[in-house]
């Protein structure tokens, strides 16, 4: 019966993101062009907890499947490094790694499918952390700190928070991806150099933002005397946050229009049925019929909305908050030296405290199979040799371990100095990155530069110049995204933990895929098709109501020791 349940869902969820995600996987099979170093150093590199580099007590697994994403970029990319990675830690660690690295585009519609079929094992890369949650409620992953008692790295090296966030009813079933613990959230990012041609300032308030959308669009801010560019890019809600969240409609973490907690008044509360929502979804409408925001993003690609951005088509776009140098660093080298980007953290409108969220970055959790083979040797050794020294650490992060300076991939260690080689200079002296594993994504401890552990960053990618001006360069984003976040944090910005960004009930996990579509088609046939509110309210109540969504809203709150504000019934009844 559950794994009957596990497939409606997982149907529904391809259903909902088979128009959003469109690649496809490609398998390396080129041999390596570089030969990567045969021998690594035996001697652990020394730890603050001086952790072994073997768990207690735990013999090797046969085999280690790991599943992940971006394994030396995308799944048809550097196909020669990911074989020599692979081989390499299949021989120094003697476990047989396979590596599993579907396309991003079609990232959660193959483990999905996967996992269904049986063919999904050992530890897995998932996107939230609400599908873990899922997935341990179906029997589908085990819980992880069962195996873990004895093993030093989870003892002492993997941060509390990281456990905290990915623990469902007294048990952790996931391991956090990883990150250097500095802030991660979303702002929009804004053409700066858009905002003095047309002679105005960063928008604060959602009637700002609407002006600057508007000239963007149509005082031709790009002086070219053409009318080609939008006020705005987005892709369907996701890139809109700050729009929702300005009128006090909150979508989640993730972007969907589900339960979500109110920080201003401590309560879960569904944004659709408020009647903000209403407003919010006419204040889009507007916008899309004055063309200030490009006509497809309810079916256009992540990389098409980029690149609206990047090549100097569109004026802002909310998005990852590193992108404000991601973005800046593009359309510099498409339209010229004179661009440049603005942040804004938060828009006020209805809401002008507690808008936008922030969290540490500790990204998305890896679950372990429950069809795996010695899951508690895999478990044991997956962390001990991903988080354990700084040599394993930066191998799964960084690439190789090599013996020289002079090598041209993975990186190369010595004392506490990292050198990047997988930065190198081209022909033209043009300095650009060969790739790396980011099997894990990062550690407070191990951060270069500001982690506490103390390893600091370097360089030899043969532009001796741009090894030098990396250092500065890297401290001067940093201190910039922070000037960025400390400038909104003045109580416009709050902190959003584990236990607040999603329902754990079971009736609401089985159906969250089928939850969001609703609450996006609600916005969409408002936005685009002209719906009225009252008659996309009806139509998103006749999907949720089967739901029995008065559960999940009561569930939540009597966690708070609250009851819900709002009465599904009562609303359905009103409408009916």
């Amino acid at each position: 019966m559950k794994k009957m349940k596990l497939l409606s869902l997982v149907l529904c969820l391809i259903l909902v993101c088979s128009f959003i995600f469109t690649a496809c996987d490609n398998k390396p099979t080129e041999t390596a062009t570089e030969t990567p170093t045969e021998s690594a150093t035996e001697t652990a590199t020394e730890t603050p907890t001086e952790t072994s580099t073997e768990p207690e007590v735990v013999e090797k697994p046969k085999q280690l499947d790991i599943t992940t994403l971006y394994y030396y970029g995308d799944a048809t990319e550097n196909s020669s490094q990911k074989l020599a990675f692979k081989n390499f830690i299949s021989r120094h660690y003697g476990i047989q790694f396979n590596l599993n690295t579907p396309a991003r585009d079609t990232y959660i519609e193959t483990i999905n499918l996967q996992a269904v079929s049986g063919d999904l094992t050992g530890m897995v890369r998932l996107f939230s952390g609400t599908d873990g949650i899922r997935w341990y409620q179906e029997g589908v992953v085990l819980a992880i700190d069962q195996y873990l008692a004895d093993n030093e790295t989870w003892v002492n090296i993997i941060p509390e928070n990281w456990k905290e966030t990915f623990s469902y009813d007294g048990t952790v079933y996931g391991l956090a991806f990883g990150g250097d613990g500095i802030p991660s959230w979303f702002s929009r990012t804004m053409r700066g150099d858009w905002l003095d041609a047309v002679s105005m300032a960063k928008p604060e308030t959602i009637e700002q933002f609407y002006e600057v959308s508007k000239a963007f669009t149509y005082n031709d801010p790009d002086g070219n005397t053409v009318n080609d560019t939008w006020g705005f890019a987005s892709r369907n809600i996701w890139l809109m946050q700050d729009i929702f969240k300005a009128y006090g409609c909150t979508p989640n973490w993730e972007a969907d229009l589900v339960p979500v907690w109110n920080p201003r008044d401590d309560i879960w509360e569904d944004s659709v049925i408020k009647p903000v929502m209403a407003d919010c979804a006419l204040f889009l409408r507007k916008c899309y019929s004055e063309g200030l925001v490009h006509p497809e993003l309810f079916s256009m690609s992540s990389t098409n909305v980029r690149n609206l951005i990047s090549n100097g088509q569109a004026g802002s776009c909310f998005y990852w908050d590193t992108w404000l140098i991601s973005w800046e660093n593009s359309v510099k080298q498409t339209v010229g030296s004179q661009a440049y980007m603005v942040a804004v953290g938060a828009l006020t409108g209805n809401v002008t405290q507690k808008i936008n969220c922030w969290k540490t970055d500790i990204g998305a959790p890896y679950v372990l199979m429950a069809n795996t083979e010695q899951p508690k040797e895999v478990v044991n050794w997956f962390i001990t040799l991903c988080y354990g020294t700084a040599e394993d650490f930066f191998t799964f992060r960084y690439g190789i371990n090599q013996e020289s300076i002079d090598a041209k991939t993975g990186f190369f260690l010595d004392g506490k100095t990292v050198y990047q080689l997988h930065y190198q200079a081209d022909d033209q002296n043009a300095v650009k990155s060969t790739g790396t594993p980011a099997i894990i994504g990062g550690h407070p401890g191990y951060a270069l530069d500001i982690g506490t552990y103390g390893y600091k960053s370097a360089y030899n990618s043969g532009n001796a110049q741009w090894d030098s001006d990396q250092i500065t360069k890297s401290a001067a984003d940093l201190e910039r995204r922070y000037e960025v976040f400390n400038e909104y944090n003045d109580g416009r910005l709050y902190v959003l933990t584990g236990d607040y960004e999603q329902p754990t009930n079971e009736e609401y996990t089985m159906v969250i895929s089928e939850w969001a579509g609703a609450g996006m088609k609600y916005v969409s046939s408002v936005m685009v098709d002209g719906v009225e509110p009252n008659v996309a309210l009806k139509a998103y109540l006749e999907v949720v109501m089967a739901f029995n969504p008065q559960v999940t809203l009561d569930f939540m709150n009597s966690k708070l020791g609250k009851a819900s504000t709002q009465n599904y019934n009562e609303l359905w009844g009103s409408l009916n």
